[in-house]
C-alpha cells in the first residue's frame, strides 16, 4: 500500500467519506514542510499526529515479541478541526501561489485539498480529528 498520511475522526459522520490519498504529502520532505509551516506561523501537520495507544501496544508486541517489558505509550490525542484547517489552508494558499517549492507539489496540493474538504465537514459537526499514518 505504501506510506500515507490520513485523517482519523473521533466519531463517524453519516455520509462523510473520510478516505484521502495522503501518499504524496507523506512522501514529501517532512522537514521542509515543517519549516514552511513555521514560516507561515501555523502548526506543522505532524503536530496533529496521534495514534491509538492499544494499536501501538499491539504493533510493538507484534514486532518486539511478548518477552519485552511493556512500553508505556501516549494516550491518543484529538484536535479541533478548525485548528487543522488553519494549517491546511495556509499551506494550500502558499503552495498555490509559489510553484516549485516542493517536489510533486501539485500532488501535495491535491492531498491538502482532500484534507481541507474533510476537515471543513468535521468542523461543521464539531468532530475532533488527528493525523494518522498508514505504513
Amino acid at each position: 500500500m505504501g506510506l500515507a498520511w490520513y485523517i482519523a475522526a473521533e466519531q463517524e459522520i453519516a455520509g462523510l467519506e473520510i478516505f484521502v490519498n495522503g501518499k504524496s504529502i507523506a512522501h514529501t520532505d517532512e522537514e521542509r514542510l515543517e519549516q514552511l509551516c513555521l514560516k507561515l506561523g501555523v502548526s506543522p501537520l505532524m503536530d496533529f499526529f496521534s495514534v491509538d495507544a492499544q494499536e501501538t501496544e499491539a504493533l510493538l508486541e507484534a514486532y518486539l515479541g511478548g518477552d519485552e517489558e511493556p512500553l508505556s505509550t501516549p494516550e491518543e490525542e484529538w484536535f479541533a478541526a478548525a485548528d487543522g484547517l488553519i494549517t491546511v489552508r495556509a499551506l494550500a494558499d502558499y503552495l498555490g501561489s509559489h510553484p516549485d517549492v516542493l517536489e510533486k507539489q501539485q500532488d501535495v496540493m491535491e492531498d491538502l485539498s482532500e484534507y481541507q474538504q474533510i476537515l471543513e465537514t468535521l468542523n461543521q459537526h464539531q468532530v475532533r480529528w488527528h493525523l494518522a499514518i498508514d505504513i
